[in-house]
């Protein structure tokens, strides 16, 4: 439920942010999408896996939240990246 309202207010962001950059606010809206999506997708199955593992060896809470959550975390830092490095005024 976080991720898919993540995922709306990166594209949402997106969207406003486009005339800035002389874009279409339709697909930059759906660039911000799957720049979210792909790194989402990427850190899921690169890293989740090992970071699952150590929070099943330990009892700290830390780990479950970074395990559930840190996706969400990494994917709108990948697009708040991306946005601000192609909206630089020139």
């Amino acid at each position: 439920m976080l991720s898919a309202i993540a995922a709306v207010l990166v594209a949402v962001w997106f969207y406003y942010s486009a005339p800035r950059s002389g874009r279409a606010p339709v697909s930059w809206a759906v660039s911000g999408l799957v720049i979210y999506a792909l790194t989402a997708l990427l850190w899921t199955l690169g890293v989740t896996p090992m970071v699952k593992d150590a929070a099943i060896h330990t009892q700290s809470g830390l780990w479950v939240f970074v395990t559930r959550y840190a996706y969400i975390i990494v994917a709108v830092l990948a697009a708040a990246v991306v946005n601000t490095w192609l909206n630089r005024v020139k």
